[in-house]
């Protein structure tokens, strides 16, 4: 079984360097040309691979972009992680606003929670039951989402790395072929 894992394509969002994980924004041109070009790249695949997208318009509209014949389906254990008061704010405006939880977060990341943002382990469940509900149909399948995301999964899937050791870059994609 193979499975093809694609972050969405650029935003302004990520031009900025924002962070806004639910925060619901569309692709820039940028995002539109790589999502353009994962079209041909990954014009092998059968026209009936299912697409799984989260329910944010970035990566539906970078599966459309890539996948136009593809039935996609959006689910909501795919949506990136919530940053709650930090959403749409850079490093330095989150420093300056929050510059106690901005600390603690930067010394543990996976235990602190910014305010009002979804806790990270409450984030990794939701991402990795929707994942092993997907396995369990064993056929081959396409993942369009985030890089929170993505990380959460392929860390899982090679747990000799860690979380910010997975990257996915915009514009590429990651295949993984498992029995699992």
């Amino acid at each position: 079984m193979k499975i093809y894992f694609i972050r969405h394509g650029e935003t302004d969002y990520n031009n900025r360097g924002l962070f806004y994980g639910s925060t619901d924004v569309s692709l820039n041109q940028t995002g539109i040309n790589q999502a353009l070009a994962l079209h041909k790249k990954l014009a092998f695949l059968s026209a009936d691979i299912p697409v799984y997208t989260s329910e944010l318009v970035r990566t539906k509209e970078t599966a459309q972009l890539i996948f136009p014949a593809q039935e996609k389906t959006a689910l909501a254990g795919f949506n990136e992680k919530s940053f709650g008061l930090w959403e749409g704010m850079d490093a330095n405006q989150i420093e300056a606003r929050y510059p106690v939880e901005w600390q603690s977060w930067l010394d543990d990341p996976f235990e602190i929670t910014p305010p009002e943002a979804e806790p990270f382990f409450d984030f990794r469940l939701r991402v990795l039951t929707e994942f092993e509900k997907l396995l369990r149909k064993r056929q081959d399948f396409v993942i369009v989402s985030h890089l929170g995301v993505l990380r959460v999964i392929l860390q899982a899937c090679n747990p000799g790395k860690t979380f910010w050791e997975v990257d996915v870059p915009q514009g590429e994609y990651q295949v993984i072929d498992t029995d699992l």
